[in-house]
């Protein structure tokens, strides 16, 4: 059987990596025949399942790669050595459009992502309600290079065996979209008096943060038994509530300064509630997170202790001090 080869660009962010990646593998599993080569940065593999037809490279980008010429004789090199029929551009971004109109004059078909930056603007501006999901500008861009696919396809949930652990994920590079360490810690005390255990999901610098009680903080490497196995995930707008949609980890987001219907909210692959500010005129004030408030109070940020319980009691069993 003869492979026909596609190549995917995307370089950042983790999150929308994480998005990119169940709707590349829908795209591998509608084609038995087509073997996709995925770039994207080196630090983000760690985080990537495996699929049996898709092969991922990360590129250094703060070394080896970082001067663009470089990079695109890279593509170049690639391209003429592999003849890929496809070019799928998911980041739209200078680093990408070169090699991507390398690909163009050499023949290859090409799908580029729309960010409807003009449609970004007016859902902030409240002209309009929501905006198309990313995951599904980014099947269009896999249709235009052409390999359409349903998206969102059928969802079937997996039985998850019982667990004791709590994914607890606080942190974000943005102000606006990072949880109150008091409430997160608030939070793992409550789930450690009922039997519980917690799992904190922070870089060395965030952990060091961390004045709550005493909790778990995996290695990188450890990081993926924890989201195939926990109860449940407590997450902000972050990369790791796309980590718990990519795995099937049930989840509680807290949406503050950004809100799921600017189009970041993941494919829900288990059960999963969406919190977010209520009677706040200023919400939502950005697409991405800002570090400043026009309030300077972070109202959005105050959701209520109970409200967060309720919502983790409704995806996921609350353990015990029987549990054990």
């Amino acid at each position: 059987m003869k492979l026909s080869k596609m190549a995917v660009v995307r370089f950042s962010a983790l999150g929308d990596v994480l998005l990119l990646w169940p709707v590349m593998t829908a795209v591998a599993e509608a084609n038995p025949t087509l073997r996709i080569t995925f770039f994207t940065r080196s630090g983000y593999l760690p985080h990537l399942p495996s699929h049996p037809t898709i092969d991922v490279i990360g590129l250094d980008l703060e070394e080896s790669y970082r001067n663009p010429i470089a990079l695109n004789l890279f593509f170049y090199g690639w391209i003429r050595t592999h003849s890929p029929i496809a070019w799928v551009d998911a980041h739209a971004h200078l680093r990408t459009r070169l090699g991507t109109s390398l690909a163009a004059m050499l023949g290859t078909k090409i799908g580029r992502l729309d960010k409807h930056r003009s449609a970004r603007k007016a859902f902030l501006n409240r002209k309009c309600k929501a905006l198309p999901s990313i995951q599904s500008l980014y099947a269009e861009a896999f249709a235009q290079a052409g390999f359409p696919i349903l998206w969102p396809g059928h969802l079937e949930w997996e039985q998850r065996a019982p667990s004791e652990v709590m994914i607890l994920a606080p942190f974000s590079a943005q102000a606006s979209k990072s949880m109150p360490l008091i409430d997160a810690a608030a939070l793992a005390q409550r789930w450690m008096d009922h039997g519980g255990r917690v799992v904190l999901m922070a870089s060395k610098a965030e952990a060091q943060q961390w004045q709550g009680p005493v909790v778990e903080t995996p290695a990188l490497e450890e990081e993926l038994v924890y989201w195939k196995s926990a109860a449940v995930a407590v997450v902000t707008d972050s990369a790791n509530q796309h980590l718990a949609a990519l795995h099937g980890t049930p989840s509680v987001t807290l949406w503050m300064g950004t809100s799921p219907q600017a189009g970041f909210a993941p494919r829900q692959l288990s059960l999963h509630r969406d919190l977010v500010p209520t009677n706040l005129a200023c919400f939502p004030c950005s697409i991405y997170g800002k570090s400043s408030c026009s309030r300077s109070d972070f109202a959005c940020k105050n959701h209520s202790p109970d409200s967060v319980w309720e919502a983790i009691q409704e995806v996921a069993s609350v353990p015990s001090p029987s549990f054990f």
